[in-house]
């Protein structure tokens, strides 16, 4: 107020020259206020990036937090998995059993079974359950249900090592379009292919399977591949492939801690399971661990 007095015209100022400073002195108020606005904005904006710089340094943490959050999931997926006797039936499993009793043609029944005794790592018995409608097949109209049916059969009987009857299933596959489907089929072709001795397929099948990955999904892929791969002795071959790929240190990084979480896995079930393993039970967490963790 007493800037503004002091900026008033005197009573021998003509009406001109008064209008004319009593204009500059709004104009001259408004310029400050202005000033004083942007000024308390610019802190504002400061504080707000201050703020959200400590809130993402917190939820990312250190390398070294992180690390061990990784370990603590990998534990705890690990204790999740622990092969121990053979598992019970679920409730879905036991349900569709039930319902196939009493209708034991019904081949959505019997595709829902198999699967059911998939997810419970009973193989065997998805196997058996299977079987019946493996030259059934063409009763279903739909491809890609063909696919995922003789894909879940195939998968059993490799695990059973059962590789003669995986091959066989699996020359019946077919191609689909769903890009990610597709992989998974590539990526079983390699192993049933590999434990059957193929290597030149198994490797072509490999490199269908990564082919536009990301690199850390890739290795995720390789890295669980690993046991049939040194079995065909094509180990040394996809390895250098991979390296190949990886072009920068970082991703070289990714290949070898891939390679490290896959040997940990196994000395992790060894350790755990007294008796001999089969591969129903050592190669579980092949993709849910490693690709949750590398996929996502």
């Amino acid at each position: 107020l007493k800037r503004s007095a002091a900026l008033l015209p005197t009573p021998r100022a003509t009406a001109r020259g008064g209008a004319a400073l009593a204009l500059g002195a709004m104009s001259e108020l408004r310029q400050r206020k202005g000033e004083v606005d942007q000024e308390a904005k610019d802190e504002e904006i400061q504080r707000l990036k201050a703020q959200l710089e400590v809130q993402k340094k917190k939820a990312e943490g250190s390398e070294e937090d992180k690390g061990k959050r990784f370990l603590e999931e990998v534990n705890q997926a690990l204790e999740q998995n622990k092969p121990g006797g053979v598992k019970g039936l679920s409730n879905q499993a036991k349900q569709f059993k039930e319902a196939l009793v009493k209708d034991p043609m019904n081949m959505d029944l019997i595709f829902q079974l198999g699967v059911a005794y998939a997810l419970d790592q009973q193989w065997d018995k998805a196997i058996n359950v299977l079987m019946r409608g493996w030259k059934r097949i063409k009763e279903f109209d739909d491809r890609s249900v063909r696919t995922e049916f003789l894909m879940c059969l195939s998968q059993a009987s490799e695990r059973e090592k059962k590789f003669k009857q995986a091959l066989a299933v699996m020359h019946d596959i077919e191609d689909v379009e769903d890009e990610d489907m597709q992989k998974n089929l590539e990526s079983l072709r390699c192993r049933v292919y590999l434990q059957n001795g193929d290597m030149q397929k198994g490797l072509a099948a490999l490199k269908k399977a990564i082919d536009g990955m990301a690199f850390d999904k890739a290795s995720a892929v390789w890295a669980n591949l690993i046991e049939p791969l040194k079995k065909a002795g094509a180990y040394d071959v996809s390895k250098s492939n991979m390296l190949a790929l990886a072009e920068t240190d970082a991703n070289k990084e990714v290949l070898e801690a891939m390679e490290k979480l896959v040997a940990y896995r196994d000395v992790y079930f060894q350790q755990s399971q007294p008796q001999p393993m089969n591969a129903s039970r050592k190669y579980t967490l092949a993709g849910g661990i490693i690709a949750a963790r590398c996929i996502a």
